[in-house]
């Protein structure tokens, strides 16, 4: 009991900091995944990422990390959908696509199995931890112009990123629809885990994947539902809501197979035009996207250098 007391006295002496920073792979799950399965993705999908982080070891097993994120996330119907397959074909006719640059600030706390009260020079040569925290991350998804507008008319900036947020393509800035918009300042719960290797007495290697729970729908520009395109006040607003009828895929600009499929024409109520679409595409209350909000997977290989100048001796 007397040696147990003299640890828990002398453990501040062990508490240390480190450094580091490392490289991602970030894995969208979302309404233009091939399904709406947990964990359903494309691999074509996965993008990279960067961070640089603080951890501080103040217990045997506990520490505390803040994060600095940068990655990017992108989805695409045309290349995660089989239009060969009766489930996923809406999805490959809706052709829907976005790349979304994040800027994600961690606070997460990390327990290891393995406990260790020794310095930070006699740490153990392995362990493994769980993660859990909360993050602030700062988002803007966009879309690339098309070559046509819905009069037919070429756009002279076809092919450019802009900003979806603006255009409220799912009726966020019509006086028709009480839709609100989506803040691009936005929230997650990171969940998940990884393995720590000591290389050296001050440098380590972490494998590491974190789970993000978003709370927003909206890190693709897809959520709930189509609105009448004369509701929206500019062309590039209703190209962007309604990608259905082109003819090239967004992405990757091969030709899409849209032989089979019929089109309707409606008079809108609002602005009185007549649209041509799909049927249960660019139609008010027709389903856009899904019902369950999007998510992404942080894929980490990290190295971290501890800053503490003196070893302090063992107990």
């Amino acid at each position: 009991m007397e040696n147990f007391r003299v640890k828990k006295k002398d453990f501040k002496r062990m508490r240390y900091l480190s450094a580091g920073g490392g490289i991602h792979l970030l894995t969208y799950f979302g309404d233009l995944a091939p399904t709406e399965d947990f964990l359903s993705n494309d691999i074509s999908q996965i993008k990279p990422g960067v961070s640089a982080f603080l951890n501080y070891r103040y217990g045997p097993r506990m520490s505390i990390k803040a994060e600095l994120l940068y990655g990017r996330l992108t989805g695409d119907d045309f290349t995660s959908a089989n239009p060969e397959d009766p489930i996923s074909r809406g999805r490959y006719i809706r052709n829907l696509s976005f790349r979304n640059d994040i800027l994600d600030v961690s606070l997460m706390s990390q327990f290891y199995v393995f406990r260790n009260y020794l310095n930070y020079a006699e740490r153990k040569s392995f362990n493994i931890y769980l993660n859990a925290g909360f993050s602030v991350f700062y988002h803007n998804p966009k879309g690339r112009v098309p070559d046509f507008k819905v009069s037919n008319e070429r756009y002279a900036n076809s092919g450019e990123w802009v900003a979806l947020r603006p255009l409220g393509t799912e009726g966020q800035f019509s006086e028709y629809y009480d839709v609100k918009p989506y803040s691009k300042i936005q929230f997650s719960v990171p969940l998940g885990g990884g393995f720590n290797f000591k290389l050296t007495d001050r440098l380590d290697f972490d494998f590491e994947i974190n789970y993000r729970f978003l709370l927003t729908d909206y890190i693709d520009d897809v959520s709930g539902s189509y609105v009448d395109l004369g509701a929206l006040d500019s062309d590039l607003a209703k190209s962007m809501s309604d990608r259905s009828q082109e003819q090239y895929a967004v992405m990757t600009g091969k030709e899409r197979d849209l032989t089979s499929t019929s089109t309707v024409t409606y008079v809108s109520k609002y602005d009185g035009n007549r649209y041509t679409v799909f049927p249960g595409y660019g139609q008010e209350n027709a389903d856009r996207g899904g019902k369950s909000k999007d998510t992404y997977l942080v894929t980490s290989f990290k190295l971290s250098y501890v800053l503490l100048k003196k070893k302090s001796n063992a107990y």
